[in-house]
């Protein structure tokens, strides 16, 4: 039997999600969350209803220095390498200021995975804490002849506005 709900009314339940106790943000109830294990990394991934998975892992490096800036330093360089300033993959690269602290960069990379073509929209919260960055990174994937498509719009929207509102640093 067809899910005959509008989107609104999909969206209005939705649930809470908090990761290695590093951020804590909110998805739809209609988004699948199972996970993955990538390069020995345990990987959320939340897949969209539309199509698309939103995938998550999070982190915590201490500076391998002290002084020199430290953890200032160290947060940058982690943002400025996340999006990638030399790869011609990339495009809409930013990093701004949380008004909350810390920081957020994202990109969008056009790759080929595995031959396939996919759109990439990656998101980074970085933050310093307890003499540490604190760092959570979001990837939605999707093939690329999706991107642009209005379930895609709506799931990346979806992705985009519940990180950027998330809790974080936990």
């Amino acid at each position: 039997m067809a899910d005959e709900r509008t989107a609104d009314q999909r969206t209005a339940i939705e649930r809470t999600i908090e990761r290695d106790g590093v951020v804590r943000f909110r998805l739809p109830a209609d988004w699948t969350i199972r996970m993955e294990e990538h390069e020995g990394h345990a990987v959320a991934a939340f897949d969209a209803p539309g199509g698309g998975t939103l995938r998550l892992v999070t982190d915590r490096v201490t500076p391998p220095r002290a002084g020199e800036g430290g953890t200032v330093v160290l947060l940058r360089e982690m943002a400025l390498r996340f999006v990638r300033p030399d790869d011609p993959r990339c495009g809409d690269r930013l990093v701004e200021d949380r008004p909350e602290g810390g920081l957020i960069a994202t990109a969008v990379l056009h790759a080929n995975e595995d031959g396939r073509a996919e759109a990439h929209y990656l998101w980074m919260l970085g933050a310093e804490q307890d003499g540490r960055v604190t760092a959570a990174m979001f990837s939605f994937a999707l093939p690329a002849a999706q991107d642009g498509g209005e379930p895609a719009v709506a799931a990346i929207g979806t992705a985009d506005a519940a990180i950027r509102a998330a809790g974080f640093p936990l």
